[in-house]
């Protein structure tokens, strides 16, 4: 299974480097994005931390798109949330993580009393759905769990989310916000590390970002107090890069819909 799904992610990248090439995009760029992912899993730290503040009553009959999904826990929750009209696609870059989430797949299914298989699991990278097959405009819902500042290119991700959903879709984002503007090269050693809260950036940069994706205004729904070195439960911690023990740390979950 494991080589099958790296042929898969193989061809897929191959697809979506001629596309991206047929455009005029840099192959060094390709290449950067591979090389940034290889062999991340961002697991054990703050982005396996799964809130999922998601607004249920919306999310009946819709297509929802989960972008790294890892080992498909917030697919599952999705799928019995959206029902049997609705379907939830699941992607990660991770050939280990959509194994075994494939493979827990048609039990999810099963155990939330639905009619059929409403899910499914494809590789890509954040910054390329394409490479998945999600096309412009074809998503109710995008949601994404708090691994966004370990992107290889946030801005380019962002961008992605907004071409995929249709007009006045629903982004649901989970993500960290910093209290002031960040030394990036403490960022830089802070997204090596896999430490997604030390590699955040402010607020007003992120709605930025949103803003040059088609987003409109993001609302909070949730948010709370996080600590550099918190880890993927309580009592846990990973590491953290000196140079900025000042700085404050919220995590939020935002709804934005695209414009």
């Amino acid at each position: 299974a494991d080589a099958c799904d790296g042929a898969h992610v193989a061809v897929q990248e191959a697809r979506a480097a001629a596309a991206r090439a047929g455009a005029g995009a840099d192959a060094a760029d390709d290449a950067a994005i591979v090389a940034h992912y290889a062999d991340k899993e961002f697991e054990y730290g703050f982005a396996s931390t799964c809130k999922m503040v998601l607004p249920a009553s919306e999310l009946k009959g819709k297509k929802i798109l989960d972008v790294c999904c890892r080992r498909g826990k917030g697919v599952f929750k999705l799928s019995s949330m959206t029902g049997n009209g609705g379907s939830v696609v699941g992607v990660d870059w991770s050939a280990t993580h959509l194994t075994e989430a494939r493979d827990r797949m048609e039990r999810a299914w099963r155990d939330s009393g639905l009619a059929r298989n409403n899910m499914e699991f494809r590789a890509a990278y954040p910054e390329d759905l394409i490479a998945a097959g999600i096309g412009t405009s074809t998503m109710d819902v995008v949601y994404v769990n708090s691994v966004n500042t370990l992107f290889f290119d946030i801005a380019r991700a962002l961008r992605e989310f907004g071409r995929v959903l249709k007009p006045g879709g629903l982004f649901v984002f989970e993500t960290v916000f910093a209290d002031r503007e960040r030394d990036e090269d403490v960022v830089a050693a802070a997204r090596e590390l896999g430490n997604c809260i030390q590699a955040a950036h402010t607020r007003q940069e992120n709605e930025a970002w949103l803003a040059a994706a088609g987003f409109g205004e993001a609302t909070v729904v949730e948010s709370y107090a996080v600590e550099a070195n918190r880890g993927f439960k309580p009592g846990s911690t990973v590491d953290v890069v000196p140079g900025d023990e000042d700085v404050r740390y919220e995590a939020v979950s935002l709804y934005v819909s695209k414009l």
